[in-house]
């Protein structure tokens, strides 16, 4: 089992401190404008159960909302059933064969052969974010290939090790997870 790490909490940006923090009502400080809204919001909203999956995987909690993140485009495309419900599959995670839980069916896009295409895949969904978490870092713990993913503390090494492992097909996915990893929403969304 992976050494426990330090617990760490979400924290809204704070604007500055002290009489020269005084600024005209209504006004946004400065330091919540590099971080919009909804990306704070949904930090907030994942933050105990990334931390919970971080426990067991050693990997960093703001690691694995970063893949969240890049998987639903900061919540806004999160996977959906066809009545609109929310399935909670916050990471991409395809239903396969044994899968014994609910599915939900969705258009994607996966690339072959460096070529995009559209299909539709069934995948996983969940009752709950807690649950979700749960199922990816079992997903990451349990099967081997994911073995150079877990208790990984480097972004770049964390992305790529993910890459290698066949985690996404798009040939850009190590690329875009460091970058949400080492954005503003995660960097000015949390503390160290």
């Amino acid at each position: 089992m992976p050494p426990s790490l330090p617990q760490q909490q979400p924290a809204v940006p704070a604007g500055p401190a002290g009489p020269a923090a005084a600024a005209p009502a209504g006004a946004v400080p400065a330091t919540d404008m590099a971080v919009p809204a909804p990306a704070r919001e949904f930090v907030n909203r994942l933050w105990a159960h990334a931390n919970e999956a971080s426990q067991s995987t050693g990997i960093p909690a703001h690691f694995m909302i970063a893949q969240a993140a890049l998987e639903t485009g900061w919540g806004r495309s999160e996977l959906r059933f066809s009545d609109g419900t929310p399935t909670h599959n916050l990471f991409g995670i395809k239903a396969g064969r044994n899968w014994p839980g609910a599915v939900a069916e969705a258009t994607t896009t996966e690339y072959v052969n460096g070529v995009a295409q559209r299909s539709v895949e069934r995948f996983r969904a969940y009752a709950s974010y807690a649950e979700a978490f749960r199922d990816y870092a079992n997903l990451l713990a349990s099967n081997p290939r994911y073995a150079e993913v877990l208790n990984q503390q480097d972004a770049a090494g964390f992305a790529r090790s993910l890459q290698r492992a066949g985690y996404a097909t798009d040939p850009m996915y190590a690329a875009k997870l460091e970058r949400i990893i080492g954005g503003a929403a995660l960097r000015n969304g949390m503390t160290g």
